[in-house]
């Protein structure tokens, strides 16, 4: 059973596909503290602050973005955001900003604490043939078609 479990696992975090992103600006909330059910919380509250201000439908995309690296970074420093893409011309009632330009690489995994655990765990295995660009953040990508099959993204910035 360990080697079916085992390669079961790595099946879940395939490379899906390389994007471009390009002028990608979304509005955005921050938590700035300690990571883990802060950011839980602060996606939840956004979420309901998109569908009480109806700017939720199927087409919405909403992005998680730790910001900064917990290793270096103090504890009561570390930002995260999170933001839906909106077109830029939009007139918005929370700040906006833009997404880092450039190559992303797209992996799909379940969208389970499970799931999103197994990821970090792997990325270094899954990354290390990827030139990562470190000065840029990992995106976690929720499109509303990905979240209705438990599915979420992430974008792991490339050179």
């Amino acid at each position: 059973h360990r080697d079916l479990n085992g390669s079961a696992r790595e099946e879940e975090n395939k490379i899906m596909k390389i994007e471009e992103f390009k002028n990608v600006t979304m509005i955005y909330m921050r938590h700035v503290g300690e990571y883990g059910l802060k950011n839980k919380e602060l996606m939840e509250t956004f979420k309901q602050f998109l569908k009480d201000n109806h700017l939720l439908n199927d087409q919405s995309v909403i992005l998680g973005i730790a910001l900064d690296n917990p290793q270096i970074t103090p504890v009561h420093q570390l930002r995260y955001d999170v933001g839906l893409i909106v077109d830029e011309n939009e007139n918005n009632i929370l700040p906006s900003r833009l997404i880092a330009d450039g190559k992303y690489v797209i992996f799909e995994v379940p969208h389970t604490a499970q799931g999103v655990q197994n990821f970090w765990i792997q990325l270094p295995k899954l990354a290390e043939d990827l030139s990562i660009d470190e000065k840029k953040p990992i995106i976690e990508r929720y499109t509303m078609n990905k979240i209705k099959n438990h599915l979420c993204e992430f974008c792991i910035p490339v050179k």
